[in-house]
């Protein structure tokens, strides 16, 4: 989800984050954040939330400032690569605590 200013600028579909991120960004400017996250019974399997480096070019790209993800519900990829990335870049990355459980790796 890409939020700014407390509204929801675009909710992330079968389209993918990238795909996503461009539409909100068209719609917010700069100055959006990426929420990433995944639901109470979310079947991780299927469909993992993931970050990596490519989502970050994108972000860049659309201006969105941040990243925000659930801790310990989001694959990061390229975990060094992503977090050089942002800092060359100004992006900042910052990891919520929610009360559910981290998310299954086993079914």
């Amino acid at each position: 989800m890409l939020v700014k200013d407390g509204m929801v600028l675009a909710v992330e579909a079968f389209e993918g984050t990238n795909a996503a991120i461009k539409r909100g960004g068209r719609l917010g400017g700069k100055g959006a954040v990426l929420v990433k996250g995944a639901r109470e019974g979310h079947d991780m399997r299927f469909d993992s939330p993931v970050v990596g480096l490519k989502t970050l070019k994108v972000m860049k790209k659309a201006g969105v400032s941040a990243l925000a993800f659930q801790a310990q519900r989001l694959m990061l990829l390229d975990r060094e690569e992503v977090i050089a990335f942002a800092n060359r870049h100004g992006i900042a990355i910052v990891g919520f605590a929610t009360d559910l459980p981290p998310a299954p790796t086993r079914p």
